[in-house]
């Protein structure tokens, strides 16, 4: 729609896809780019228009693809996540009030965050039931993207502070139960629904802030800092890690552990 809405305003009317002419292409490219949008926006408007010249060719609407000799531009490519160096993973941790309700909150999210990796959807939407032993082990069911189920296992200082947060919860009069969200925004009464995501992204930017780390992070941050640590020990293969972080494209994953590795050789 944008591509023709492009060669309308040129008053260029585009009745069948034969019309269509390798310049037309290269003209919308530039425009794009021009504009200054998104490289991930430019890329995805340009495959969208190469995907729909295929398949005109397949449907034998077209007797060629002029764009074949086309390149799609090379942009740049978005910053990788900011992680948080260990000194700032502590601070973090500990920089809440927990003789406050909204810090015992806070200090909990942290912790989570930073030694499980989960994503900030996953976090507001855990339920207690989701915490249960499986041969022997803590461990905490994830429903995650792509409708994907994993099992994170629990260290004892996970445990600990949830423990310590359901004992908070008690002494304000909180009774939990199996189907209750484990993050509760209020001690007079519990949630009837998930912590907004939104609420977990302000809590990390809050607490950066308030200590002074100056860069940009989020709750996405604290993700890359675990997978980055898990990496970093090299006692872990790249597909537990990909396993551990609920990682759908474990291939990714695989070629940048090969950069890594080239890149080791090379410094030694």
């Amino acid at each position: 729609k944008f591509f023709f809405d492009f060669l309308k305003s040129g008053n260029v009317t585009i009745s069948h896809p034969s019309e269509i002419k390798s310049y037309h292409f290269q003209l919308y490219r530039d425009h794009l780019m021009e504009r200054g949008l998104a490289s991930a926006t430019i890329n995805r408007r340009l495959v969208c228009i190469r995907s729909f010249i295929k398949w005109a060719v397949a449907a034998k609407l077209m007797d060629h693809n002029p764009l074949d000799t086309i390149k799609l531009p090379k942009v740049q490519t978005e910053s990788p996540t900011v992680a948080f160096d260990d000194e700032e993973v502590n601070q973090m941790i500990n920089a809440p009030d927990t003789k406050t309700h909204k810090g015992c909150t806070h200090r909990l999210i942290m912790v989570m965050l930073f030694n499980l990796g989960l994503r900030r959807s996953e976090l507001v939407n855990i339920k207690l039931f989701q915490l249960y032993q499986d041969r022997g082990h803590k461990v905490l069911r994830i429903h995650g993207k792509g409708d994907k189920v994993r099992l994170v296992p629990l260290n004892q200082n996970v445990q600990n502070e949830i423990h310590a947060y359901l004992d908070h919860l008690k002494t304000k009069g909180v009774e939990m139960g199996a189907e209750d969200y484990l993050l509760q925004t209020d001690t007079g009464k519990k949630n009837d629904r998930p912590m907004d995501g939104s609420t977990i992204y302000r809590v990390i930017e809050r607490y950066a802030l308030g200590l002074g780390i100056n860069k940009a992070v989020s709750p996405h941050s604290c993700r890359a800092t675990v997978i980055s640590h898990l990496l970093d020990t090299q006692l872990t293969h790249i597909r537990d890690v990909a396993s551990f972080a609920g990682h759908a494209n474990i291939t990714t994953t695989e070629r940048y552990d090969k950069r890594r590795k080239n890149l080791d050789k090379l410094a030694a």
